[in-house]
């Protein structure tokens, strides 16, 4: 699965690639972030349908990060667990596996694939189910040896 995953987002950077040399950086992100709440109705109908009951804000936000990432082929542990937050570590990832193939700078999209369109359709997600909840990346990876860390909280008031 993790092989399909990452070529078809070899396919998608690619892709993307074009537009932006067609639109513009700004309009292509603009139209990523549009996209990213589109799936995030899709993911939300779908985990509403198989997330056990009962689960507080934060396990919520997990679940949502761990079933995106996961359900893509990236391996996530938790790192760290504190009273309101959890950080994953993200370790073979074929979104950033996908850039390397394809011979592309994590910084050619402004800050990286994850900061435009990953993470934006996760937090896109984890909104729907709590307006508080949060991601943030803690740690991005310099290589594919490497690994990520990234954090769900609950945002306070």
């Amino acid at each position: 699965m993790f092989e399909g995953i990452r070529r078809s987002y070899a396919l998608l950077v690619l892709f993307l690639m074009e537009v932006m040399e067609e639109l513009g950086t700004d309009r292509t992100i603009e139209m990523l972030q549009e996209a990213a709440e589109g799936q995030a109705r899709i993911i939300e109908r779908e985990l509403r349908r198989s997330m056990p009951e009962g689960l507080d804000p934060l396990e919520i936000g997990v679940t949502v990060y761990r079933d995106f990432m996961e359900g893509a082929g990236a391996e996530v542990a938790v790192h760290e667990r504190g009273d309101d937050h959890v950080t994953l570590r993200v370790k073979r990832c074929p979104f950033y596996e996908a850039l390397l193939d394809v011979g592309v700078d994590c910084g050619y999209f402004l800050g990286g694939l994850c900061t435009n369109l990953t993470l934006p359709s996760i937090q896109a997600t984890l909104r729907r189910f709590d307006p508080r909840l949060r991601l943030e990346p803690r740690l991005v990876r310099e290589s594919a040896e490497e690994f990520c860390l990234e954090r769900v909280y609950i945002e306070e008031d």
